[in-house]
This record gives C-alpha cells, sequence and structure tokens, in this order.
C-alpha cells in the first residue's frame, strides 16, 4: 500500500541534496505514482547555503514556516520569512542561503517535468 500519512517524530533526519541542512522526507518518488519526486519538511542554519544549481526536469516549491533567508531565482532575490511561498521552475537557476539567528524551516515539494 503506498504511503498515505507519515509524522516528523517517526522520521529519520537527513541531509539535503546539496549536503546543506537538514530534511524528513514525507514523500519521495517511489511511494506514489504522480510526478511528485520529494515532499519534505527542511531546515537550515545560519551557516547553510545551496549554491546556484538549477534542475532541467524538476520544478521546486517551498513553503517558509520560521526563520529568515535569502533565495535568489534567476536574477530576482527573495526575502524569506514565515508565510512565504517561493515557485521555482524547470532549468531556472536558484540559491538558498538561511541569514537569521534561527533555523529557517520550510515544507518542499519537488514535481517532474517530464
Amino acid at each position: 500500500m503506498e504511503r498515505i500519512t507519515a509524522s516528523l517524530m517517526h522520521l529519520e533526519r537527513e541531509l539535503t541534496a546539496h549536503a546543506q541542512g537538514a530534511k524528513q522526507v514525507f514523500l519521495r518518488y517511489n511511494d506514489t505514482p504522480t510526478n511528485l519526486t520529494q515532499v519534505a519538511y527542511g531546515t537550515f542554519t545560519k551557516a547553510d547555503y545551496c549554491e546556484l544549481h538549477s534542475h532541467p526536469t524538476m520544478e521546486e516549491c517551498f513553503f517558509f514556516l520560521k526563520g529568515e533567508g535569502v533565495y535568489v531565482v534567476d536574477d530576482q532575490q527573495i526575502l524569506l520569512q514565515h508565510g512565504v511561498f517561493v515557485r521555482i521552475p524547470a532549468g531556472v537557476p536558484h540559491r538558498l542561503e538561511a541569514t537569521g539567528d534561527e533555523p529557517l524551516e520550510y515544507v518542499y515539494f519537488g514535481i517532474a517535468t517530464d
């Protein structure tokens, strides 16, 4: 049976794909027959950042719950705080950095585009 529920208290923490910050994965691509590649809860501390990169065949969506940071998406700089949503289309360069003293917390969705 496909996973239909998950709890942070039962999910292991792991490094993000960019080896910065931590995540707990609710759903992975092989847990569902849809185009979702991942749904996760993530945290970045002030020392964490993600270098400029892009995903040619994946769109990403982030909803920020706590903390402060900056997301550079293409040529736009987006200030991050509670309640901010960011959508990154496939192929668009982007870079994430936590800037506040408390961890930057977010929910993440990856969606395959092909």
